[in-house]
């Protein structure tokens, strides 16, 4: 509607401003977050003149590709780039850009670095609170599928260091092919959450930095990448929380993290130092070594600790256990597998819960339940 319509008569004959578009800027930027969408609030520009920059001032951007579009992702990435380009305020609390597409026509829908890299250094500049990426697009096969070759350098996409924003998740599942590598200098001074997912690249030397020198307020970290070209990785924090790790091709992890709590692990490193004093709660889903893989400076009691068959000799590790879980979904291989296991596990710590996940025949059950209730502390009282 023009702006005529927008104006009706008052109750003294004279014209005044409709009564949505009366409020505060404040209250209406309220209302378009609610939208939850950056390119409905957009449209509401042609409303008015006072409509026309509202939505470039808001305080939330969200830009969404759904699943079930299947359009290839350049009108996406185009829309996305006119957001950013026309946003007018000097910071952002949320940025989130999603890209979350399937495609049944064979066509490759990945998203260059390139076109990546500018999204990143807008939200280094502007967003002081959460920056969202998400961007999902099919893995595609067959030679009906446009091969997109990069060059070694056009792969790498850069991460900017972001000094005033307080949370980072990206989730770059197949929008590139090869990896992401932070910028070299400068510290994410107020980052405290950081989550690297979607089976991401990056060089092992680049993580060291990025976690143990530039970020150093991070509470909580959570990784789901592969190494390249260098395979050691020294996470020391003295902010750490919790850590989540799913990194592939480790050879050798350091964590020292004094005032770590929880930690989860999922692929086993060749070789593994864990130095946390706090350490209250255990996820160990990966096949442990005790000779390899050692916790130095970790109390003998936990709050939690779950583990897995392959990784059962963790539970002689630790003395009390309030909450043991102990998962058994796989069988074993052979007669020697299954006697190391009874061995491992002749004595489990004292716990006050136990649980025990199994997904077994009940005649292959009886056994081995038999055995982890006859072991000496279980279930004992403190």
């Amino acid at each position: 509607m023009g702006d005529h319509q927008r104006r009706h008569r008052g109750g003294g004959g004279g014209f005044g401003e409709d009564r949505i578009s009366g409020l505060p800027d404040a209250l209406l930027h309220e209302i378009l977050v609610r939208l939850r969408s950056a390119s409905a609030a957009a449209r509401t520009s042609v409303l008015s003149r006072r409509w026309r920059h509202l939505w470039a001032h808001l305080p939330e951007l969200r830009l969404v590709a759904l699943p079930s579009r299947e359009a290839a992702p350049a009108s996406f990435i185009d829309t996305v780039d006119a957001a950013l380009g026309g946003y007018l305020a000097p910071t952002l609390e949320h940025l989130g850009v999603s890209h979350h597409v399937t495609d049944i026509q064979g066509r490759d829908l990945r998203i260059s670095p390139a076109r990546i890299a500018p999204w990143l250094h807008f939200a280094a500049a502007h967003v002081v609170g959460e920056l969202n990426l998400y961007l999902r697009v099919p893995q595609t096969f067959g030679a009906s599928t446009p091969e997109i070759v990069w060059d070694e350098e056009a792969a790498v996409l850069e991460l900017p260091v972001c000094e005033r924003t307080k949370r980072i998740e990206l989730f770059l599942q197949y929008a590139y092919t090869h990896w992401l590598r932070p910028q070299a200098s400068g510290l994410f001074a107020v980052l405290t959450f950081l989550k690297i997912n979607g089976y991401v690249r990056m060089e092992g030397r680049d993580l060291t930095a990025l976690v143990s020198t530039q970020c150093p307020c991070l509470r909580d970290l959570d990784l789901f990448i592969k190494l390249i070209d260098n395979f050691d990785v020294l996470i020391h924090s003295n902010s750490l929380h919790t850590l989540v790790l799913r990194v592939l091709e480790t050879r050798r992890l350091e964590v020292v993290a004094p005032r770590l709590e929880e930690f989860t692990i999922y692929d086993q490193p060749k070789e593994a130092h864990i130095s946390a004093p706090k350490l209250a709660k255990v996820a160990w889903h990966a096949a442990y070594d005790p000779h390899i893989n050692r916790f130095v400076d970790v109390g003998r009691t936990l709050q939690l600790l779950r583990t897995s068959k392959q990784a059962s000799s963790l539970t002689k590790r630790f003395n009390e256990v309030d909450e043991l879980d102990l998962n058994i979904s796989m069988y074993f291989p052979d007669v020697a597998t299954y006697e190391s296991f009874l061995i491992q596990t002749n004595k489990l710590p004292k716990c006050k819960s136990f649980r025990l996940l199994l997904s077994w025949e009940h005649h292959a059950l009886v056994p081995i339940v038999l055995h982890l209730l006859r072991t000496e502390k279980c279930f004992a009282q403190k």
